[in-house]
């Protein structure tokens, strides 16, 4: 049974599933949209990637399984408020009409250094002075105190490919770059063997954490996906899902 089709079966028949006792059964298959490739969060080339791993077993713990489709934001939110799909991740805030889920990751941003530059960065002013690559818009994501930093640095850039930014700071062409954890670590991992790569790192805890949700259509499908989710924390299984992606424990050890 198609989780839309069902929404609109008439309520004396829905009041009769109440009256024989039986469950409220969602389509077997939940259409989730997402943006494009966030590596390691979402890589679209192998359908895979921590979020969406997060995502699929959530659903799974609620009984479904997971369609994922690809789609620009502005084109993922417009297929999501025409209800031709189920659900959307990394939903901007505050859609009407829409039912947000719990936290299903959050990403951290933050300042990367080499530790041999022996840098003191406790706030985002310290930037002001240093060469800095961040990732493409980054000065429109984050507050107006990084879009101050960035207006008093002349020495600031943006890039598309966040491997990159990682070229530049392991060959010393920055002394800066603004990332999130785990996409540092993400391809750190998978470039371990170029030259410099190894280099000790420090990361600077500078900017607030981004909780990640998803948004639903249904209030039930939310309530579900919420308690897929929850189920999946206490099982020991989420932190498993991050870790066959990425070391999460690398800053600890620092």
């Amino acid at each position: 049974m198609n989780f839309k089709t069902l929404v609109v079966i008439p309520n004396i028949v829905l009041t009769c599933f109440s009256l024989l006792g039986s469950p409220l059964v969602f389509s077997d298959t939940v259409n989730i949209v997402s943006p494009n490739t966030i590596p390691p969060y979402v890589i679209r080339k192998s359908n895979s990637g921590i979020q969406l791993a997060l995502v699929k077993a959530s659903i799974a713990n609620a009984g479904h399984t997971t369609k994922i489709s690809y789609a620009s934001n502005e084109r993922s939110l417009n297929l999501l408020q025409a209800k031709s799909v189920d659900g959307m991740i990394n939903v901007p805030p505050n859609i009407p009409n829409m039912f947000y889920s719990e936290s299903i990751i959050e990403y951290q941003n933050g300042a990367v250094a080499l530790k041999s530059n022996h840098l003191k960065i406790t706030s985002i002013s310290d930037l002001s002075p240093l060469r800095v690559v961040s990732f493409q818009n980054a000065s429109k994501y984050f507050s107006a105190e990084y879009r101050e930093m960035v207006s008093n640095n002349p020495r600031y850039d943006e890039l598309v490919s966040q491997f990159s930014q990682l070229q530049m700071l392991f060959n010393q062409r920055c002394d800066v770059i603004v990332i999130d954890k785990r996409i540092f670590s993400y391809f750190k991992g998978l470039h371990k063997n170029e030259q410099g790569f190894d280099a000790p790192v420090i990361f600077y805890d500078i900017l607030p954490p981004s909780p990640r949700l998803a948004a639903f259509n249904s209030k039930a499908m939310r309530d579900e996906f919420n308690a897929g989710l929850s189920k999946l924390k206490s099982s020991g299984r989420y932190q498993e899902i991050i870790d066959s992606y990425v070391d999460d424990t690398l800053w600890q050890k620092k």
